[in-house]
């Protein structure tokens, strides 16, 4: 089928099924980012260090397997759907894996360490199986970008819930399941998150079906080959615009780690109250709710990057003033925290609308779409910079002779969790509204590239 058919209105059915199927992923992250370096280090009993070299490694092969994944994916023919196919199969061993990564088995420090890497890179594995097909799968449901907003629009409210009720839970959930060893707490819960990660997954498949099309770039014929792999990865070289993409998702998911993985501890020591950290989560949801909503009226008056630079923009001076007032009270914490939120989602879940732009972009540059591998540009950024935060806040640990059984702190380790915390998302949203506004540039020619293709494509079929 010819990709102008696929630009059509959606029903809710798809609408919702794509949403609960592209956030059930978030559970996952969200327990990576926010409890894995505490379950190493104060659970298993690794050292920062090595926790922090776990997390690198494993998402250093992320980086090689998930344009591998991508290009698997794109070559594939599977009846009823080569994304949803991927999908389903890889949903059990993901809950497998992420069952086996949260266990403490009683082994040796060096089987610890050994357990402990392969368990995490197996599940980084499985979910890349997912992740890389879910993201393929957006643009060939639809090649309307106000639909696509939409989709994003329903996913950005579900990943807002996840996000506001995985941080807030899941500490209270351990204590609850804790007996004598908390170490099968955390197991326990890592296998009821697995189950509502396979009950996402399966709904959400079942909710697509019928409506993935085979996006292959047909300009050559409707019976040209699949681009090879060589191909593939030229074009995704030559895409500027996913490179762009690819980079804000890096400095993203970066400080979503880092923060992740000190807001626990600064909320302890810098503000008094651990609780702080729910509380923030659980009523963020709804100024994250309110700015998703947002998005579909504010990508028709601004566009794609536009709405990036909004929220970047929001997000950056927040932050900014904080950092200026060194902020210690609670409340002007929560408060800015709130406005900043709003800000940081609207940047976020604009992105993948940007990337899926980059699609045309591509197809201009260079003749072929490769929705695939082009897509797993966001899989690869979200897992390095996952590694890189994730390995900086283990390191950190490690260096700074933190004692997780002293009741204070001494003053330079609160200064450095506060400058982590803080002081980071200001830089990297600064970082990230100067990459917006690039984008802003290339969005402004993207009717005339997609002229220039149809006009080709026209010219073939004559």
């Amino acid at each position: 089928m010819n990709t102008q058919d696929t630009n059509r209105k959606l029903p809710m059915r798809v609408k919702l099924g794509y949403s609960v199927a592209s956030v059930a992923p978030t559970i996952q992250m969200l327990i990576q980012m926010y409890f894995l370096l505490y379950f190493y280090v104060n659970i298993v009993g690794l050292s920062g260090g090595v926790a922090g070299t776990i997390i690198l490694i494993a998402r250093v092969w992320d980086f090689i397997n998930d344009p591998l994944m991508g290009s698997l994916v794109e070559k594939s023919n599977k009846p009823g759907g080569t994304c949803l196919w991927w999908m389903k199969r890889a949903l059990i061993p993901i809950a497998i894996f992420m069952v086996l990564c949260y266990s403490a088995p009683n082994l040796s420090y060096t089987m610890k360490v050994v357990w402990a890497a392969a368990t995490f890179i197996c599940l980084g594995m499985s979910q890349t199986a997912y992740s890389i097909p879910m993201n393929a799968l957006q643009p060939k449901l639809t090649t309307d970008r106000t639909e696509r907003v939409k989709l994003g629009t329903y996913g950005g409210v579900a990943s807002s819930i996840l996000n506001a009720i995985v941080p807030a839970v899941t500490m209270p959930l351990v204590a609850m399941l804790s007996t004598s060893n908390p170490a099968t707490a955390f197991t326990k819960l890592a296998a009821i998150y697995a189950c509502v990660y396979l009950l996402m997954g399966f709904l959400g498949i079942l909710g697509c079906r019928g409506y993935e099309i085979n996006d292959y770039d047909k300009e050559k014929g409707e019976n040209a080959p699949a681009p090879t792999v060589k191909e593939m990865f030229a074009a995704l070289v030559q895409n500027k615009v996913s490179g762009v993409v690819f980079l804000i998702q890096v400095v993203k998911m970066l400080f979503s780690s880092l923060q992740g993985s000190m807001l626990l501890y600064f909320c302890t020591y810098n503000l008094g109250n651990a609780n702080i950290m729910s509380v923030t989560t659980s009523v963020g949801v709804i100024f994250t709710i309110g700015a998703t909503l947002l998005m579909v009226p504010l990508h028709k008056k601004l566009g794609n990057a536009g709405v990036g630079v909004l929220g970047a923009a929001i997000d950056t001076v927040t932050m900014l003033i904080l950092v200026i007032i060194h902020v210690s009270n609670p409340k002007i914490y929560i408060a800015g925290g709130l406005i900043a939120v709003a800000g940081a989602s609207l940047a976020t879940n604009i992105l993948s609308q940007c990337l899926m732009d980059s699609l045309d972009y591509g197809e201009w540059k260079t003749g072929r779409k490769n929705t695939a591998v082009v897509m797993s540009a966001y899989g690869i950024g979200t897992k390095i910079g996952l590694a890189f935060g994730g390995s900086i806040a283990a390191y950190v640990i490690g260096l700074i002779g933190f004692d997780p059984n002293a009741a204070t702190q001494p003053e330079n380790i609160v200064n450095i969790f506060f400058h982590m915390t803080i002081t980071s998302e200001a830089v990297i949203y600064g970082i990230m509204l100067v990459l917006f506004l690039y984008l802003t540039k290339i969005e402004k020619k993207l009717p005339m590239m997609r002229a220039e293709i149809a006009a080709r494509k026209e010219k073939q079929v004559q």
